[in-house]
């Protein structure tokens, strides 16, 4: 099997295997529930929802994920969702703008415990199974990228 995306997951294990090797098991168990951590305080668990649109989720923006972004970019099942059909909607009340106007003189600001809500215009799962959804926003400040990705199923819309 030759998939270039196998190379960084066998990286990641055997960086693993020697942190539980130097440090002990208990290491690799305290990583693991950052890592989860950090996961459950940035997306708002169970807020994937299908809608008649498409797609929709909450961030939480701990303070682990805030600042300035020049620009936002976002996979479903790692396929490119085109900028113009991402919307992001910041602050009270929300104030919503598409992810093809994010840039570095017009940046996505992203203040902690104020949630986003971000939507997927025709965008939609086929069947009713789980997604994975990967976000990818680059810091005005910092030049490297940040990322966050979960897998859910998405819940149905409830109607109005």
């Amino acid at each position: 099997m030759s998939d270039h995306r196998l190379g960084p997951a066998l990286s990641m294990v055997r960086q693993g295997l020697s942190v539980g090797r130097e440090f002990g098991l208990h290491s690799l168990e305290a990583l693991l529930w950052v890592a989860e951590s950090v996961e459950e305080s940035v997306y708002v668990p169970r807020s994937l929802v299908r809608r008649d649109e498409g797609l929709s989720f909450t961030l939480a923006n701990p303070p682990l994920r805030v600042g300035a972004f020049s620009s936002l970019r976002l996979y479903v099942d790692r396929v490119e969702v085109p900028a113009g059909q991402v919307r992001v909607g910041t602050g009270s009340p929300l104030l919503w703008r598409s992810a093809a106007e994010i840039s570095r003189s017009a940046p996505l600001e992203l203040r902690p415990g104020d949630p986003t809500r971000v939507r997927l215009d025709r965008v939609a799962p086929v069947a009713e199974r789980e997604v994975t959804v990967r976000l990818e926003l680059q810091n005005v400040a910092i030049p490297p990228l940040v990322w966050f990705e979960f897998t859910e199923a998405p819940r149905n819309e409830a109607p109005p």
